[in-house]
């Protein structure tokens, strides 16, 4: 049982040095890593933001370059011959030869200065979607202040694909203003160069306009469907500020496909569009996860090793105190004689031999300590002794006072025979409630051992008669005549006489006699 005890002190202490020495080793390495971990983030935070605008101005670049082409290919067209003032057949075949060349141009339609249509190429039919009245007025406007004009994102009512409408003016070799072409652009033609952006292993690239609508993405149906994806965070960001050229929002959010990732945005400025980026969230920061697994894991190692070179420690350092644990313990079940070695770091060899020390001044005192003892033991049971001869010895003298008090009791309340059926009850000092009780109780056994008539209550020898000792007398009269006795009072004095009728007390049912001599002439 008291190798257990030991046991498992021995192991709380070194289990509690090797708590504390691993503590610390942890405390210390996981400062040191999230220090270093945090600044990892915030320099691959910055990494990740700047390769997301990278992207993401290279996707734009390569939208804005689709569109440019288009503007060049109608500018150098407009450029190449008077076409205000050609032949209509001249300007057919120019607009059918564009046509040709560029894939994208649905229709083509030149006006002059005056906004009449004067020549007019579709790839459909002469009758299939020529442009709007509704578009005019801002397409001649433009083309003249602005020298473009793009109009914003509609579908084909036939074959629902988005599509836009450039214009710029015509001009002589002059510079004067002649009249404007416009081109109905099929934006279908855009979606192979999105789709065919490297935004990562699972990234996503596609193009918005300022309402939301989604013109260009890899999941074609969803253009063809007129998905419009305001709701996404990035999307709302380039609808609040259209004019902003580039923006990162690191924190994680739903991107186009439902999935958590980091997204950026440009925006074009001409058209006013914006080609979005989306990043998967595990993706972007898989360089941050990859080294917050590595920390994690070193930072395991790393307390494995502490724990066990604490334990190692704790148990070396432990050892000498459990040794002097275990003589500590034997000391105290008696074995006085033993010493502890003096061994170990310098301050276990100062313990262990003040310890000592201590144990040798405590034998002495543990002798001396029994020699007083016994001493005090005899010195204690001779003074028992005469406490118990003393208790004795006042036991009898408290008997002999109960009697004593009995017998003034009983002489304090004398029960005399005057005749053969009168008893006398001479009543001497103050009565108080203790004695009216003993009066009632003598006087009632009296009357039933005696047989008597009479009680003759002589209050002669008592000066107070108050309300109490009123009441009590009348409760004797009344007792009495329930025994078939009749009470009687003698000897009332003047001024007793006077206190009782000064307190309105009612002695009609009591009998009353000056002295005995009259009583006891009269009851005879």
């Amino acid at each position: 049982m008291k190798s257990s005890v030991r046991k498992t002190s021995s192991q709380s202490l070194a289990a509690t040095l090797a708590l504390a020495l691993i503590s610390l080793s942890v405390l210390a390495l996981l400062v040191t890593s999230s220090l270093q971990l945090f600044s990892n983030i915030q320099t691959q935070q910055g990494a990740i933001a700047s390769n997301q605008r990278l992207v993401a101005q290279s996707a734009a670049k390569t939208v804005s370059g689709f569109v440019s082409e288009r503007f060049n290919a109608l500018a150098t067209a407009s450029r190449l011959a008077d076409m205000a003032t050609a032949s209509p057949d001249t300007q057919s075949r120019l607009l059918q030869s564009m046509l040709g060349l560029e894939q994208s141009f649905k229709q083509l339609v030149l006006f002059d200065d005056q906004g009449q249509m004067l020549t007019y190429a579709s790839r459909l039919s002469l009758t299939y979607g020529k442009i709007g009245e509704e578009h005019l007025s801002d397409i001649f406007q433009q083309t003249r202040q602005n020298g473009y004009y793009i109009s914003p994102v509609s579908i084909d009512s036939i074959t629902s694909e988005p599509e836009v409408i450039l214009a710029v003016p015509v001009n002589d070799i002059f510079g004067d203003y002649h009249g404007t072409l416009a081109a109905t652009v099929n934006l279908k033609f855009m979606w192979d160069l999105v789709a065919r952006l490297d935004v990562g292993e699972g990234g996503h690239a596609y193009v918005v306009d300022r309402n939301g609508n989604l013109l260009a993405f890899r999941d074609t149906e969803r253009v063809l469907q007129g998905d419009n994806v305001a709701d996404i965070h990035t999307v709302r960001e380039f609808i609040a500020s259209p004019t902003t050229s580039a923006a990162t929002h690191m924190s994680s959010y739903a991107g186009i496909t439902g999935n958590n990732v980091v997204g950026s945005y440009v925006a074009l400025g001409k058209p006013d569009w914006a080609v979005v980026i989306e990043v998967p969230w595990a993706e972007a920061y898989s360089g941050i996860i990859h080294d917050t697994v590595i920390s994690i894991v070193v930072l395991a190692i790393t307390a494995i090793f502490a724990g066990v070179m604490g334990v190692v420690i704790a148990r070396r350092l432990t050892s000498p105190l459990v040794n002097l644990m275990e003589i500590a313990s034997r000391i105290a079940g008696g074995e006085r004689d033993l010493l502890v070695p003096v061994a170990g770091p310098r301050e276990i060899a100062a313990l262990a031999q003040t310890f000592n020390s201590m144990t040798s001044q405590l034998r002495s005192v543990l002798e001396g300590l029994e020699q007083r003892i016994a001493q005090r033991t005899v010195d204690l049971e001779v003074a028992l002794a005469e406490v118990q001869a003393r208790s004795q010895e006042q036991a009898r003298l408290l008997e002999e006072n109960a009697q004593q008090r009995q017998a003034i009791r009983e002489l304090s309340v004398p029960v005399l025979p005057v005749t053969d059926d009168a008893l006398v009850m001479p009543l001497i000092g103050a009565i108080d409630s203790e004695r009216l009780s003993s009066i009632q109780e003598r006087a009632l056994q009296a009357i039933e051992h005696t047989s008597a008539h009479h009680l003759l209550l002589d209050i002669t020898g008592v000066p107070v008669v108050d309300s109490q000792v009123a009441q009590g007398l009348l409760s004797v009269a009344q007792m009495a005549r329930l025994l078939g006795a009749e009470a009687i009072l003698i000897g009332i004095r003047p001024e007793v006489a006077q206190t009782i009728v000064g307190l309105g007390l009612d002695l009609k049912s009591l009998r009353t006699a000056a002295d005995l001599q009259t009583i006891l002439h009269d009851i005879h």
